[in-house]
């Protein structure tokens, strides 16, 4: 007698945790399906005011981002800015992106520097590309410039190697 009873508690066990795990599921892939969306079709435009003597982030002047296919106003209104950067979040210059604007002009070896690139962008950039006089970067693992992972002197554009893909939170791009 103790068999079939033990047999419906197994069965009712498996039963709720089936139940749960289907649950679960569906809640998990729903939250991070919306995520994904609202990433992939988000792109910015952040102009950077040039570093100052003494410090090390360059200030944000002006953010701006759109979403869905449209592009981020390219020169925001009122500030006169060269494009230094596009940062991109899928590999060959593709996906989502942030173009990042200097205020004063293309780099010099003082350059931009950027102590997090954003929650939006925390560990998901995966290629860039390096406009004007911009032809050296300097990847982070953690915000304010801890932990170079990547170093790119002398190059245009790259996809970020995979030892780096998808975990910069800061960088310094400059002229070398």
């Amino acid at each position: 007698m103790s068999r079939p009873l033990h047999r419906g508690r197994v069965a009712a066990a498996t039963a709720v945790t089936a139940a749960l795990l289907a649950l679960t599921a569906g809640y998990s892939s729903t939250a991070t399906a919306a995520a994904v969306d609202t990433h992939e079709a988000r792109n910015c435009v952040i102009v950077l005011d040039k570093l100052q003597p003494g410090q090390t982030s360059s200030r944000v002047l002006s953010r701006s981002c759109t979403t869905g296919t449209a592009s981020a106003q390219a020169q925001p209104s009122g500030i006169q800015s060269t494009l230094l950067m596009t940062w991109y979040a899928d590999a060959n210059q593709s996906g989502a992106s942030t173009q990042i604007r200097g205020s004063s002009g293309g780099c010099d070896a003082s350059g931009y520097g950027i102590a997090y690139v954003g929650d939006d962008w925390n560990d998901r950039i995966s290629s860039y590309k390096l406009f004007g006089t911009c032809n050296s970067i300097d990847a982070y693992d953690t915000s304010d410039y801890g932990n170079e992972i990547y170093f790119c002197g002398i190059c245009s554009a790259d996809n970020i190697p995979w030892s780096a893909n998808d975990r910069i939170s800061s960088m310094w791009v400059y002229h070398l």
